[in-house]
């Protein structure tokens, strides 16, 4: 094998690839790169896989012996980061003995067989429908799927293409985000994508990409013009039927505010909840044109508000959330925001495009203070006999 690239091509292309790539897999070849070149085609691919996702990445290159080498990930992303020239030679003289040269400089490094390595099928969607927005499509979801390995479906990211729109939504059982944005397809799909894989595709992709995406059976494939991106699908049942559940909600209370304002407020009344063993939830009430939130542990007593449009005040005690996961939520909204609170503290935060739903928790029980009990006055012997004389 021998080529030419372009080295920060290769750069970029070995960095997507290593994300995919395992890091200590005890598989030893999983940890590596496939670099595969052809002379016919002047190409050069980069696939890596951890079973359940996996990446090709496509170069253009010089190539002049096709062959193909498994190389470990972090040092092929190590070396096209330190050399400093504008091309890299990569060239296999020796079986399992890579050279890579860029102007004076050369590494010499040992690889696997690339015949042991499970290169994964990457195969190309006949019928596909387009998606672009995954960065920002991960970003407003991801950090709700669930946890918990024995709920699969609540893992994943449920993605709905229909009437022109991406429908998303994620849920982790206590709280539910639902996404939606404009799209060009006019066919229906739906897929079922974990989270962390929907999270590593955006990690390598940018907002305005255009993919090509499709339904091959036991995979859902992600196609840009240099790369084909796989995810497994998962056996994880039926999705829960999100509208349903919001249809269930009545609002009764309601505030318009600003989620920077709403952020900030959070992030102050939070440092009272982390203090314990346990975390306390926050006292959220809609009061006269402000949103207070307060806190009172064991530990420290908190009280701030938020300006806010109040339609409607809730009771004097308000209801108590999970501060932590409103703090998630706050940091992936922008805008104003429209907070909407049914009779039992069931509350869903609204702007244009999301509709997030969270349930309430219940108030916090304080310990009661422990009475030291009061010591008895011990008298001296034979005091009681003593008198005070001036």
């Amino acid at each position: 094998m021998k080529f030419d690239v372009n080295r920060l091509m290769m750069l970029e292309a070995a960095k997507s690839t290593a994300k995919i790539a395992p890091s200590n897999s005890p598989l030893e070849v999983l940890n590596g790169i496939l670099v595969e070149s052809c002379a016919d085609t002047g190409l050069t691919f980069l696939t890596a896989t951890d079973h359940q996702i996996s990446i090709q990445q496509k170069v253009m290159a010089s190539v002049k012996e096709s062959g193909a080498m498994l190389i470990n990930s972090r040092i092929l992303v190590g070396m096209m980061t330190l050399l400093r020239g504008e091309f890299v030679t990569f060239s296999a003289d020796k079986p399992q003995l890579i050279t890579v040269t860029s102007g004076k400089s050369m590494y010499r490094i040992n690889c696997l067989p690339a015949k042991s390595y499970p290169k994964p099928v990457m195969p190309f969607p006949e019928e596909s429908v387009i998606m672009s927005g995954i960065c920002s499509l991960a970003k407003r979801t991801t950090f709700l799927v669930s946890k918990d390995d024995k709920k699969p479906a609540l893992q994943c990211v449920n993605i709905k293409l229909r009437n022109n729109a991406v429908h998303a939504t994620a849920t982790d059982g206590m709280g539910m985000m639902l996404v939606k944005d404009s799209a060009e397809s006019t066919e229906e799909r739906e897929f079922l994508l974990p989270g962390y894989a929907l999270g590593v595709l955006a990690s390598i992709s940018d907002d305005s990409d255009v993919f090509e995406v499709s339904d091959t059976g036991k995979n859902i494939v992600f196609v840009r013009g240099d790369m084909i991106f796989t995810i497994r699908k998962m056996a994880t049942g039926d999705y829960i039927d999100t509208n349903s559940l919001v249809k269930n909600i009545k609002p009764l209370y309601a505030a318009l505010t600003e989620t920077g304002k709403m952020k900030a407020a959070l992030s102050l009344i939070s440092a009272g909840t982390r203090l314990g063993a346990a975390h306390t939830p926050i006292n959220l009430i809609l009061s006269d044109n402000e949103i207070i939130l307060r806190c009172n542990s064991d530990h420290s007593e908190g009280n701030t508000s938020v300006p806010a449009n109040v339609s409607r005040s809730t009771p004097d005690t308000g209801f108590y959330y999970d501060v932590s996961a409103l703090l998630k939520l706050f940091n992936v909204l922008n805008g104003k925001v429209k907070l909407e609170l049914d009779a039992k503290g069931f509350m869903m935060i609204k702007t244009r495009s999301e509709v997030y739903l969270q349930s309430p928790m219940r108030p916090p029980v304080k310990k009661p203070k422990a009475v030291k009990p009061a010591k008895e006055k011990e008298s001296a012997e034979g005091a009681e006999d003593m008198k005070v004389t001036a």
